[in-house]
């Protein structure tokens, strides 16, 4: 009976035991499994304000250009550039006492240079003495001295030139008027360029400002008005000459290609900034 006794005894201790480590290992889970998921909780607490942070940064970044941008507005730095032809490029010319900014994008020739790319814009400035006829397209002393007389007038006078007619315009420059015309083609009908040219004289000089156009970006932007002529010109599109006053139209209506409207635009820009000093 005794042995009996102690063996139930020993039954219940065992069961006692084993439930009270099962009991334990759970806790120790439950323990485990909470430690981890605060450490998740607590990670993405943290991703969230570092998140935050960073966008509170980026914020603060932004408004601090925002400032350094109103500032320069209201910077001296800034009331100095009143327009985009102070940031442009500048030529003078001290012994005559003339000087004008022109495109960043556009090149200066010197005076006995040509364009020779066709996807570029140019700039020549020449300048001559006024009695001098330096080559048979240039005026005679008489047709010079006729020239300044008409244009005191407010007059155009050409002499046989190969400008467009309906381009052909006196515009006032400061206290001078200058001769302001367009040149789609010369001496043959293969010839295209585009040209928009100013003459004017000061301080007995005759001065005359030509900026060439992108003849090849000229013909893939505003094909409708090429034409061929293979008899002449093989298979190269020429000036469609029944169209070309449509075209001086659509380019002071500004309604040209972009890239074609910028260039005859910025010709007018760029007269404007001419400034003289007597000498």
């Amino acid at each position: 009976m005794k042995n009996l006794f102690l063996k139930i005894l020993f039954i219940i201790s065992i069961i006692l035991t084993f439930t009270s480590c099962t009991s334990n290992n759970s806790q120790v889970k439950t323990n485990e499994q909470w430690k981890r998921n605060n450490i998740k909780v607590n990670t993405i607490k943290k991703d969230e304000k570092e998140n935050k942070d960073v966008i509170i940064k980026k914020n603060m970044k932004s408004n601090e250009n925002i400032m350094t941008e109103k500032e320069f507005i209201n910077s001296w730095s800034a009331k100095a550039i009143e327009n985009e032809t102070d940031l442009w490029s500048f030529f003078s010319n001290d012994d005559i006492g003339f000087s004008l900014n022109y495109p960043l994008n556009t090149e200066l020739l010197s005076e006995d240079k040509y364009p020779t790319n066709t996807n570029k814009t140019y700039l020549k400035i020449t300048i001559n003495s006024i009695w001098n006829q330096e080559s048979s397209t240039d005026f005679s002393k008489e047709e010079q001295k006729k020239n300044i007389e008409e244009l005191s007038k407010w007059n155009f006078w050409v002499k046989n030139w190969f400008s467009l007619s309906d381009s052909q315009k006196v515009k006032s420059i400061w206290f001078l008027f200058a001769q302001d015309y367009i040149t789609l083609s010369r001496f043959e009908i293969c010839n295209v360029t585009l040209e928009r040219e100013l003459l004017f004289y000061f301080n007995n000089k005759e001065i005359k400002i030509t900026s060439y156009a992108p003849i090849k970006k000229l013909k893939k932007l505003m094909p409708e008005y090429f034409t061929t002529n293979k008899n002449n010109c093989w298979n190269e599109l020429i000036w469609n000459f029944e169209k070309q006053k449509d075209f001086y139209i659509t380019l002071i209506n500004k309604k040209a290609s972009k890239e074609i409207q910028y260039w005859y635009d910025d010709f007018d820009k760029m007269s404007n900034t001419i400034i003289f000093d007597h000498k």
